[in-house]
């Protein structure tokens, strides 16, 4: 929730970064920030909803977000995507590790949990800085448009 002036900090920082890369990101950003927007709705969602199973419930969320950025991740040359499966991964691993209830303490893993969001979202933020930067320098040399701009779903003409 945001009681604390540090989790409403972090809302900001998650706020201006996918406003960000929904403003100057290609499809793969926009794609990227709804994703991790979706992530964190569900779960303050899910901290309204019950606090009985917030585990499973956070699960849930990270493994909807994991595929989202496995879809990113696919046939593509930017490196950011891959850097964020790979914090959802560790993230997955965190949920089911307070599932299994293994012994690990919760505090540990809260921070383990934490830094892996935190390198999701820092992952989507360079990943708009160079398309913005590949943006401006092809502008700069002429070209109209910056590589590896188009979804690959669209029907090329």
């Amino acid at each position: 929730m945001l009681q604390s002036w540090v989790t409403q900090l972090g809302a900001c920082a998650v706020a201006l970064v996918c406003l960000y890369a929904i403003v100057a990101g290609t499809w793969r950003e926009r794609f990227g920030a709804f994703i991790y927007l979706s992530g964190y709705l569900l779960t303050m969602g899910f901290s309204l909803v019950s606090s009985d199973h917030i585990a499973a419930y956070m699960l849930v969320a990270d493994v909807i977000c994991l595929l989202g950025f496995y879809i990113a991740c696919w046939n593509t040359q930017h490196p950011w995507p891959q850097w964020a499966l790979l914090g959802q991964i560790v993230s997955v691993a965190i949920d089911i590790i307070v599932l299994l209830n293994i012994g690990v303490g919760v505090t540990a893993l809260l921070v383990v949990q934490t830094i892996a969001a935190w390198g999701v979202l820092l992952a989507l933020l360079i990943g708009t800085i160079a398309v913005t930067k590949a943006r401006r320098a092809a502008r700069k040399s002429g070209v109209k448009k910056a590589p590896m701009t188009k979804s690959p779903l669209t029907k090329s003409s």
